[in-house]
């Protein structure tokens, strides 16, 4: 069966040995109940074209001559190794499909453990009898400044009472605690997932709770508490459904020079795909009407800055941008990943956000 001792003869052997093991594998694994019936029919599906092609290999030849490689052992092998590398790409793809899942399984448990342990600590029929403006606060170890930004807010905007709501982002210092202690709601969830996913945990509690507008602000002091009128006016006035704090058309307090160019470019980049001038696409500093945010979905765990444009535009919602300041963070440490890395992700964002809508 096999004729001399070749390399190309012990090519096969191995082969042989490799689609064996990977059936035993397989079948031991699905006894132990390791491995589902899907993964355990591909994975038996690939040993048994691996031993056809060892045992059998000009089985093979009609495919490849299809594919352009014509009969022969060295060409054979390497349009084996061609079609190998194309099914180890599919199934890679099908492995990432698969993690991307379990993290939003995972992700979405911990969300749900966060809403219980919020309304646990809610008094029984404490939702809010009048129109109320939710002010959703991000935060991953915010310790050194929460405080101060909770202080700054106003108890009552254009008529509406305030309530803060805190998004615990994974906090282990005493972020809460001190959220707490300043009137804030907090919604503690211990797995870090990203200010996107944090802020849109916050925006659902926002809505449970029946709040009117829902604003963010950063947990750093960075955007001004006493600019949220100015920032939700156009809502309130029914000019607008979603609105912006740009800081270029404000105060950009020393901005880095890198940031400052790629808040431009994004800017450029934002307006022609939403089809909708805007000037900072990035800001943190943003409010919507309830019935805006009832229909807008949002899916970034990171960057969600870069989809809310997007995502607004294509729902034919009325996007408006007013003036705001931004500032130097008062204290503690940035949380933003280094420049060309936060360059990298925000355009992937981006890019996935317009083609996915």
């Amino acid at each position: 069966m096999w004729p001399g001792t070749n390399p190309m003869s012990l090519l096969r052997i191995l082969g042989l040995a490799v689609a064996l093991t990977l059936m035993i594998v397989a079948g031991a694994r699905y006894r132990k109940k390791a491995l589902r019936l899907p993964d355990t029919l591909i994975t038996a599906l690939l040993g048994t074209a691996l031993a056809i092609v060892a045992v059998a290999p000009s089985t093979v030849d009609p495919l490849l001559r299809q594919l352009g490689f014509p009969p022969g052992n060295a060409r054979r092998v390497l349009g084996v190794l061609v079609l190998s590398n194309i099914v180890m790409f599919l199934l890679l793809l099908r492995a990432f499909s698969k993690t991307d899942r379990l993290e939003n399984l995972v992700g979405d448990y911990a969300d749900r453990i966060a809403s219980r342990w919020f309304n646990h600590d809610l008094a029984p029929g404490s939702k809010n009898a009048r129109p109320t403006v939710a002010v959703v606060i991000p935060a991953f170890n915010e310790a050194t400044g929460i405080e101060d930004v909770l202080a700054a807010l106003p108890a009552v905007i254009l008529g509406m009472d305030i309530e803060p709501i805190v998004v615990s982002d994974g906090s282990d210092d005493a972020t809460e605690h001190l959220a707490r202690r300043h009137g804030a709601l907090v919604a503690p969830r211990d797995l870090r997932r990203g200010q996107g996913a944090a802020v849109r945990l916050g925006y659902r509690l926002a809505l449970d709770r029946g709040a009117a507008v829902i604003a963010t602000i950063d947990a750093d002091g960075q955007n001004d508490p006493l600019e949220l009128s100015r920032l939700i006016s156009p809502i309130v006035a029914g000019e607008a459904d979603v609105v912006h704090g740009s800081r270029l058309l404000g105060e950009y307090e020393r901005p880095l020079w890198g940031r400052a160019h790629g808040v431009k470019v994004f800017a450029w980049l934002t307006t022609r795909m939403a089809g909708q001038p805007i000037t900072d696409p990035a800001s943190g500093f943003r409010a919507f009407s309830a019935e805006a945010l009832r229909v807008i979905q949002f899916r970034e765990n990171q960057f969600h800055a870069s989809e809310v444009t997007i995502a607004a535009a294509k729902l034919g919602l009325r996007v408006k941008e007013v003036p705001c300041s931004f500032r130097e963070r008062g204290a503690g440490l940035t949380k933003k990943p280094p420049l060309l890395q936060y360059g990298m992700g925000y355009a992937r964002s981006l890019l996935r956000t317009w083609l996915s809508r």
